[in-house]
């Protein structure tokens, strides 16, 4: 799993690699002997550093001996050179003598002919849709547009959609979960739309999260920063979201639905103010607000002939603010235990700031993402000052109330 990952990140890179990019392409990967420094270690071989932060060149025993980063033992490694000796041919042969690979000799940039990562026969294949009948009776269809999919839903009213089959999967594997019909709408092209807009981002239902998270970065360092407070806050969330394995097939649409009440991101569109398009099988488009979508444990407001077409996400306005938070177990690949997404809109008014706007609500403390209705009143209108978040974190204590036995992540 780490080759395969490092791999992936070496084939489609077209710069030169950093450290984090590195780390976060071997998250998702776990290890249970190494402590993960060493894996790191050797594949640093391929970022641009600066190796002085990684070799302590004042660390040398009474003889002068180098003491090795690797091993902790003296050595005179760092003292050796390679001897380079040009035969008739014009090509160059090593010596007996070897240099170790400094991390800044290594320049991925020099391999520009590689080989395709997909089969291009496969790339060619036109997509077709495909309909399959499994054990039991089970179907699942592969519709390529978005009224294909509208009649499969009028046809089979409880069938489910699926694009990673990262919960369905779990579902049926270990709670027993039938699903009579499957849709995959991996290939609907209408689900997959990524627009920007004057007022905001349209984000169709099926984009991967991975490909989302690229996108909010690009519209971060195209846009004005007063804009993309909350595209910020999207990406910093994703980070910790879970692993690039999971992030490359898991859909927003997905994780919106399957409404699970330690969701990372459904506070986070709650509190930005997002807005949820939904169509029916009669083509009939709505929209809702994502601060009451959210009806109970797993469930949505949404009836068995609609499905999530695209979010609507808002640009933030000049001193709005969007923060989320996350507490987990630990940093990487964990589900919360409890999580939020933050808004702040301030205004000047008699020389101080003040309160105009706030949503505050939290995941992991109820069935569903819980929106902190008596602390936004009492943040509004007042001064942003150390005396409001003192009052804040009180009014916090007396709208949240949760037993001392509760598990975290409810």
């Amino acid at each position: 799993g780490f080759v395969m990952s490092m791999y992936a990140l070496l084939r489609s890179s077209k710069k030169s690699l950093t450290e984090e990019q590195i780390e976060e392409s071997l998250a998702g990967n776990l290890c249970r002997c190494t402590g993960y420094r060493t894996i790191i270690d050797a594949f640093r071989v391929f970022a641009k550093t600066d190796n002085a932060l990684y070799i302590n060149t004042s660390s040398r025993t009474s003889g002068s001996d180098f003491v090795c980063p690797s091993s902790g033992k003296p050595c005179s490694c760092t003292e050796k050179a390679v001897i380079f000796t040009e035969t008739s041919t014009g090509n160059l042969c090593y010596g007996n003598i070897y240099k170790p690979v400094s991390y800044n000799d290594v320049d991925g940039s020099l391999y520009s002919e590689k080989e395709f990562i997909f089969p291009p026969e496969l790339m060619l294949r036109k997509v077709i849709p495909l309909s399959l009948s499994g054990f039991g009776g089970i179907k699942w269809f592969r519709p390529i547009g978005l009224q294909q999919v509208l009649d499969l839903k009028s046809r089979y009213p409880d069938a489910k959609l699926v694009v990673g089959n990262s919960e369905v999967g779990i579902e049926t594997k270990f709670k027993n979960a039938q699903y009579q019909a499957l849709i995959s709408v991996t290939h609907v092209s209408e689900l997959n739309a990524l627009s920007v807009k004057d007022d905001g981002l349209e984000i169709g239902a099926s984009v991967r999260l991975s490909i989302l998270q690229k996108f909010l970065k690009n519209v971060v360092a195209e846009r004005d920063a007063c804009e993309t407070s909350a595209c910020r806050a999207l990406i910093e969330q994703l980070k910790w979201f879970a692993g690039n394995q999971i992030k490359n097939v898991a859909s927003v649409g997905g994780n919106i639905c399957t409404a699970s009440p330690i969701s990372d991101l459904n506070p986070l569109w709650m509190a930005a103010g997002a807005q949820f398009q939904i169509i029916s099988c009669k083509g009939t488009v709505r929209t809702t607000a994502a601060r009451g979508f959210f009806k109970g444990y797993r469930k949505v407001d949404m009836k068995c002939n609609e499905i999530l077409l695209s979010i609507f996400l808002p640009w933030t306005r000049d001193f709005e603010y969007v923060k989320e938070f996350k507490q987990a177990h630990r940093r990487d690949d964990d589900i919360a235990l409890v999580n939020a997404g933050m808004r702040i809109f301030l205004e000047e008014s008699e020389g101080k700031w003040a309160v105009s706007d706030a949503s505050l609500v939290y995941g992991g403390i109820a069935p569903v993402p819980f929106a902190a209705t008596n602390t936004e009143c009492f943040l509004i209108g007042r001064n942003w000052d150390q005396e409001l978040l003192q009052g804040a974190l009180l009014s916090l204590q007396q709208d949240i109330s949760i037993s001392e036995d509760a598990p975290g992540g409810m």
